[in-house]
């Protein structure tokens, strides 16, 4: 599930998760850098197009989405697929079986043989089912 909510939050010009996403018309939306190098573009004083629907607009005016925004915030601030795809996994490390640590400082996968214990000496290093419960926590609120 998570993967599919990360597809739902990239821009479809770059291809990466939105950065100030804004929309002006048919409800598609961009990161705002995106949509203003694709229109600048395109002639001076045309009509701009959405990248996604090709549905033209004289002089679109770019909203920017809050929400939207909150929910990228949120989902980057917790890569959830990461650990959902590691509590799923019977090997996060290819060389060690059931390694499941995850630093919540670092928002990454740990493996306790193969990572450099001084790289996580000051972190907040949990297993992958108290870093998921966390992070259900912290996004409910």
């Amino acid at each position: 599930m998570a993967c599919c909510l990360k597809d739902e939050l990239l821009c479809s010009i770059c291809l990466s998760i939105y950065q100030d996403p804004v929309s002006f018309g048919c409800e598609h939306y961009f990161c705002r850098k995106c949509i203003t190098e694709h229109w600048s573009r395109q002639e001076p004083h045309a009509p701009r197009d959405c990248p996604e629907c090709r549905r033209t607009f004289a002089d679109p005016l770019l909203s920017p989405s809050l929400k939207l925004s909150n929910i990228v915030e949120r989902y980057s601030a917790f890569p959830l697929d990461a650990i959902l795809n590691a509590q799923r996994s019977s090997y996060p490390c290819k060389d060690h079986e059931k390694v499941k640590l995850f630093c919540l400082t670092d928002k990454s996968l740990v493996c306790f043989f193969c990572d450099e214990p001084a790289l996580h000496e000051q972190h907040q290093v949990t297993t992958i089912d108290e870093a998921y419960e966390e992070i259900q926590k912290t996004t409910i609120e």
